[in-house]
Formats: structure tokens, sequence, C-alpha cells
């Protein structure tokens, strides 16, 4: 039974973040990557058949952002006639569409628990540094757009070298604009990418993935599936993710030996084994893997 579903409803984005699959360290469009959405359709016959036992529905993307989506509002607006009670949420760099569009999302998300992510790492001086292309003041006059019209925003800040300095007038500016939660993490991605620009706030300590044995499966404990955008569904997000990323090709053949319907049943099959995916010990392992990221989590109101 299907309880939330994550949507990476587009490929589209205007930013070049250096640790995305999307490109390769921040140059061009990886070459496992086309453009293009989730039709609306398609969208609709990934829903229908969990419609009474969803949860929750998000839209975050691995090598997309959810605003480049010309059917977004469509999709939530079709899913909350169907069922008001549905927790919508989304991650974004923010700097995508008008302040318009936004005001109309903040309409749509109503409900209690429904949200927006802003992906904002410092200020005007820091966040294209690794948030490369995406335009600060329309990151915060789109935000607060959206939060005058009554969403909820949350600000979360990737901390690097050189933002981290930061964090408490980023904290201070978040309260002051009306955002609901401030979260501060820093990337665990350092074992996939050697960035010379770019360096971690503390010293990134290299976690043999491999010698990890205890798994805490984020999909199973959530009952959730992942959708990318081209419809093609994976067990999660980091699984699916690997299907694109070209710099972590040869820790995860035996992911890309498989079909993504195969992988529905092989990642349960590995982890019954004991023998879980590299992927999964990276994501989910008990003592390390991305829940070790998180640094702080503010709720503002």
């Amino acid at each position: 039974m299907t309880k939330i579903l994550h949507i990476e409803n587009t490929s589209i984005c205007n930013a070049a973040c250096p640790m995305c699959a999307r490109n390769v360290n921040g140059e061009g469009i990886a070459s496992t990557v086309t453009l293009g959405s989730l039709p609306f359709e398609k969208f609709q016959q990934h829903v229908l058949p969990h419609l009474l036992t969803l949860d929750k529905i998000f839209f975050c993307g691995s090598v997309g952002d959810p605003c480049g989506d010309k059917n977004l509002l469509k999709a939530i607006t079709w899913v909350k006639s169907l069922r008001p009670d549905m927790v919508i949420g989304l991650n974004t760099n923010g700097s995508i569409q008008n302040v318009e569009w936004w005001r109309k999302l903040a309409q749509q998300l109503t409900g209690v628990y429904d949200y927006v992510v802003f992906s904002i790492d410092g200020l005007e001086d820091t966040n294209h540094i690794y948030r490369v292309r995406v335009p600060w003041h329309k990151i915060m006059t789109n935000a607060q757009s959206f939060i005058d019209a009554g969403g909820s925003a949350h600000w979360d800040m990737l901390v690097f070298e050189h933002n981290k300095h930061q964090v408490e007038e980023c904290k201070a500016l978040a309260d002051s604009m009306g955002f609901t939660w401030f979260r501060v993490k820093e990337t665990d991605r350092w074992d996939q990418f050697d960035l010379k620009s770019i360096k971690p706030a503390s010293e990134a300590n290299y976690i043999d993935y491999n010698n990890i044995d205890v798994i805490q499966c984020e999909r199973n404990i959530e009952d959730s599936t992942y959708i990318d955008y081209k419809g093609q569904e994976f067990p999660c997000c980091h699984i699916g993710e690997m299907y694109y990323s070209t710099t972590q090709r040869d820790n995860n053949e035996d992911i890309l030996s498989h079909t993504p319907e195969e992988l529905m049943t092989e990642y349960q099959t590995r982890l019954d084994n004991n023998n879980p995916f590299y992927t999964c010990k990276r994501a989910c392992g008990k003592t390390a893997g991305k829940h070790s990221q998180w640094k702080q989590e503010i709720q503002l109101k």
C-alpha cells in the first residue's frame, strides 16, 4: 500500500548545481538526461490507483526543478479536487516562475501540512556559488509572494566553507520574511564529487559505505514510491538518481544492470539477503547516510 508518492515531474531546471546528476560537475547536461516533463495524463495514471491510500504527494527533482513543469499547478488542482486533505509539498530553488504563479500556488496549498521547501544556500553574495545561475532577488521575491499569500515556506540551507558564516543571518532573514522552518545541512556527497572551487564546511570524512551493514530502508518505512519525469517507477529517488548520474557509474553497475521494473523488487531481495545496493547503504545506513546531513531544524512559527 503506497502512502507517499515522490514525483519528479520534470527534468527542466535553470540551475547548474555542481553536485547534481543533471550535469557533470556543473557543466552542460548529462548525456543520460533528456529535457521534458511528465505528461499530465501519465501523472493521473500513477496517482489514481493509490488515491484512497495516499497520505502525501511531493514534487522534488534529482535532475529537474518541479516549478519548471507548466502543468504543476494543474496537477495540484486536480489532486486537491479529489482529495482536499492530501498533503502536497515541493522542493525548489525558488527562482522559476513569477509572483502571480507563486500566489496561485499558495492558494492551492492551504492544507495544514502543505509546504514548499526553498533551497537557498546563503545570501546574495554566496547563494550562486553552489546554486549556479539562480538569481537571488528572484528567489526572495517569489518566496515572499508565496508567504504573503498564505503559503508555508521552509528555508533549507546547504552549508559549505564559503557560506557557513551566514547561517545566523539567513535564519534571521527567514524569520523576518515569515518562513515556517529554517533547516541547515551539510552534504555527504564528497565521496562522489571532487570539486575544486567548493569546499565542505567542516572536514569531510570518507565513509566506506560498503562496510555499513544495518539498513533502515526509507522506502519501506514510509511506504513510498518514486516516479521520474519519464513515468518510470523506482523504489526511491536514490536508486532512480543513479540511472542518471555520470559520476558514480562504477559503484552502481548492479543497479544499471536492471530495468526500473526489476528494481521494484530487486532492492528488497538484496535487503533480505543482506546484500543491499551500494546506493541503499549510502542513503539509508542507520548511522551514516543522508540523515546525518541535518545539523539544525528550527521551527520559526
